[in-house]
């Protein structure tokens, strides 16, 4: 009876054109559990033959007719592996994949290693560089590119020291900007010595902006009045000579600076005069 139960089952599946895929679904879909097929992971070796007797009959002629048309297997091939045995083979394959990933991410890179002490050298001497004064980030730059330093370290350290604040390109210029202002240098003379500190004309540019705007004359003449106050007590053509001299090095053309020292020399003899009557 159950057999014809489960010959009628098996016509209603073929009846309702579903049939099963294979054995193994067969068998999963009536919770039947079979072991799967180990299949041997190198192919196993061909038996040998012993030599065949020259006298025996041939192997062809020992064959029966009738199994010329069966199909044979190559020698030492394999079954094919079940579905379930391959997903096994796959995950174990998963496994050892992660595992390799694994160690790889826990041995150390020598190379890195290497990367980050030079990189920590190379911050060490830009502390000792900024130590005493301040500096450009060009200027380290090149004092790194002279020591031999790779691009990556230079690049690598040079944005530590920013994180650091030992570079400040920006608030660097304007401090220097201010302090020579203060005293007397022209706009062209603050220029011409911070490009040669490694300060960029852009930022430059941007920091000089204001003093670029005022009077040449006007401030010249400041700087040559301070100074022929403290000349009173030479010769005019001293005193002239003297403050045209300072009013050149402060950065001014030749030409201003003659023609400032001679008003201010006379401005403050003549103020000198006046005040003594």
């Amino acid at each position: 009876m159950a057999r014809n139960h489960i010959d009628g089952e098996r016509a209603q599946k073929v009846s309702d054109g579903t049939p099963f895929r294979d054995a193994e679904a067969w068998l999963a879909q009536r919770g039947i559990e079979r072991d799967p097929i180990r299949v041997p992971l190198t192919p196993p070796e061909p038996p040998t033959d012993p030599a065949p007797d020259p006298s025996g009959p041939s192997p062809a002629a020992s064959s029966p007719a009738g199994d010329s048309n069966t199909p044979v297997a190559p020698a030492g091939s394999a079954p094919a592996p079940s579905s379930r045995e391959a997903m096994r083979l796959a995950a174990d394959a998963m496994d050892a994949a992660v595992r390799r990933a694994d160690e790889q991410a826990a041995t150390p890179n020598p190379h890195a290693n290497r990367m980050e002490d030079d990189v920590a050298e190379a911050v060490a001497f830009l502390r000792r560089s900024t130590s005493m004064a301040p500096q450009s980030e060009a200027r380290l730059r090149d004092k790194l590119a002279e020591r031999d330093t790779p691009s990556p370290v230079i690049e690598q350290a040079l944005e530590r020291a920013r994180r650091e604040r030992l570079v400040d390109d920006a608030a660097m210029v304007a401090a220097l900007v201010d302090e020579r202002r203060r005293k007397g240098h022209a706009p062209a003379r603050i220029r011409r010595d911070l490009r040669e500190r490694g300060f960029g004309d852009d930022l430059l540019a941007s920091a000089l902006a204001s003093a670029e705007n005022e009077d040449p004359e006007a401030a010249a003449y400041a700087i040559a009045t301070e100074k022929a106050q403290r000349c009173t007590a030479l010769a005019p053509e001293a005193a002239y000579r003297r403050v045209a001299a300072h009013v050149v090095r402060r950065g001014y053309p030749d030409g201003l600076a003659r023609k400032v020292a001679r008003e201010a020399v006379y401005t403050a003899r003549d103020a000198q005069r006046t005040a003594g009557h």
